[in-house]
């Protein structure tokens, strides 16, 4: 049962994913609205993926990968997030992140691409 920790400011972005996440009954959730509070709930459990979208107000995306990944962190790191592939999605894969999924395009395909990705950490 992967145990998956969800990162993202918008609550109703939290709920439609973690919804959908869960369709699957070997997927358990974790939801949190900071950087701040993912690095304290990683600390506490070992997630084997951790899904974080880029754009957060006083801990980003970029900031929050390489924080885990200085404390040791070796969970799957999924970007989950609503920005094009600049500059900060770059950032984000050369800072640790595994994988980048551009949100807001085809709802059924892209939490078809989530549950793939999920699966293969298996």
């Amino acid at each position: 049962m992967p145990e998956i920790l969800l990162v993202d400011d918008d609550p109703d972005i939290l709920d439609i994913i973690r919804l959908n996440l869960e369709v699957d009954p070997g997927n358990r959730v974790d939801v949190c609205q900071s950087g701040q509070e993912a690095i304290r709930l990683a600390r506490e459990k070992n997630y084997k993926v951790i899904i974080t979208d880029i754009r957060m107000p006083i801990m980003n995306g970029i900031e929050l990968i390489k924080e885990l990944r200085a404390m040791g962190c070796d969970s799957i790191v999924i970007v989950y997030s609503g920005q094009g592939m600049g500059s900060d999605i770059r950032e984000a894969l050369n800072s640790g992140a595994d994988y980048y999924l551009r949100r807001g395009g085809d709802p059924d395909k892209e939490f078809s691409e989530l549950h793939r990705i999920i699966r293969k950490t298996h």
